[in-house]
């Protein structure tokens, strides 16, 4: 590896990250050890939660006055739905007139097995179709 007369920029870029992390890790170690900090976050924290679930009630408060559901009710509500579907398809049975499954949309045409395969439906609407694509006798070509 030769050294080059221009220093890299994106060294320069790592080694000033490098030495901030370094810095960083060993204030908030340091820091850490000390009970006057955990006391001060313990108490941050403490007021931060307090503020959060007064919050949360007076929105609550304000949503119930306007006739608003909140969050919870909404949850509530969709746990219920889920429950009720439940045992609704454990009481009643599988429906039985099931339309059959169409024929995929494609440009290619369907080939002798899979139209055999196919519903009564479609296998009397191909022949319709293929009728529709040959050429009429006497008809004028277009073209060339």
């Amino acid at each position: 590896m030769s050294t080059s007369l221009i220093p890299d920029p994106l060294q320069m870029w790592r080694d000033a990250v490098t030495k901030l992390e370094s810095s960083v890790n060993s204030l908030v170690t340091g820091s850490m050890e000390s009970q006057e900090v955990m006391r001060s976050l313990h108490q941050f924290r403490s007021v931060s939660l307090g503020m959060e679930q007064a919050f949360e009630k007076a929105i609550g408060n304000y949503l119930s006055k306007v006739n608003l559901p909140s969050r919870k009710d909404i949850a509530d509500l969709a746990a219920t739905l889920q429950r009720i579907e439940d045992k609704l398809d454990r009481v009643l049975p599988a429906p039985a007139d099931v339309p059959p499954p169409r024929p995929p949309r494609t440009r290619r045409p369907p080939t002798q097995s899979s139209a055999a395969a196919q519903s009564p439906t479609a296998a009397a609407v191909a022949p319709k179709h293929a009728q529709l694509a040959q050429p009429r006798r006497g008809a004028k070509r277009s073209g060339g």
